[in-house]
């Protein structure tokens, strides 16, 4: 056996990894995308490195970062109690959408998720929920106006973006897509 090239069934942490196993389900893509995180993420902590793992399955080393990133996140939001329509949603798909809560801490996670679910949001949108809450948080107290909600916090970021602009159709479209996301009443 070559340097660096693990035996055919490695060891973990957690006890044995049955590598053939989780290569195979990879490789057919079996079970979902959260199984597709966990499966990597073993063969990872077994000795397998990215590259090894996507010549036999296919899985490109950044896609194997999302899923065992996005799976991660999933688990926290879970641990959470999210709502079942939650659950469902990304059991499914939506490891793009999930990767971008990694910055967030749980419960942050948890009401960004219900947020996006109700508001059918895609990765593009749950990175800017996402950016926007870190940001909102981090303040000591709550902006004038805005509550903890998670839309509150998008519109906030949107508000403050438009106040520092100049041009008056683009304040224009930054109000306006603030306004999207407002949840409460003193913030819209």
């Amino acid at each position: 056996i070559p340097p660096g090239t693990p035996d055919r069934h490695p060891q973990s942490e957690s006890g044995s990894v049955d590598a053939e196993d989780l290569l195979q389900m990879l490789r057919r893509k079996e079970s979902n995308w959260v199984k597709w995180g966990q499966a990597c993420q073993q063969l990872q902590k077994a000795g397998y490195n990215p590259q090894t793992i996507f010549e036999a399955t296919g899985f490109e080393p950044i896609q194997q970062n999302q899923v065992i990133v996005a799976s991660q996140v999933y688990t926290t939001l879970l641990n959470a109690g999210v709502s079942e329509a939650v659950r469902s949603r990304f059991e499914r798909t939506g490891s793009d959408i999930l990767y971008e809560l990694r910055i967030l801490t749980q419960p942050e996670r948890a009401a960004a998720a219900e947020f996006i679910v109700v508001r059918n949001l895609d990765s593009e949108g749950a990175r800017e929920v996402a950016k926007a809450l870190k940001e909102f948080y981090r303040r000591s107290t709550l902006p004038q106006g805005f509550s903890k909600h998670p839309g509150d916090a998008v519109a906030y970021e949107y508000w403050k973006l438009a106040r520092q602009q100049k041009e008056l159709q683009e304040r224009s479209r930054l109000i306006a897509r603030g306004l999207m996301f407002a949840h409460s009443q003193e913030a819209r």
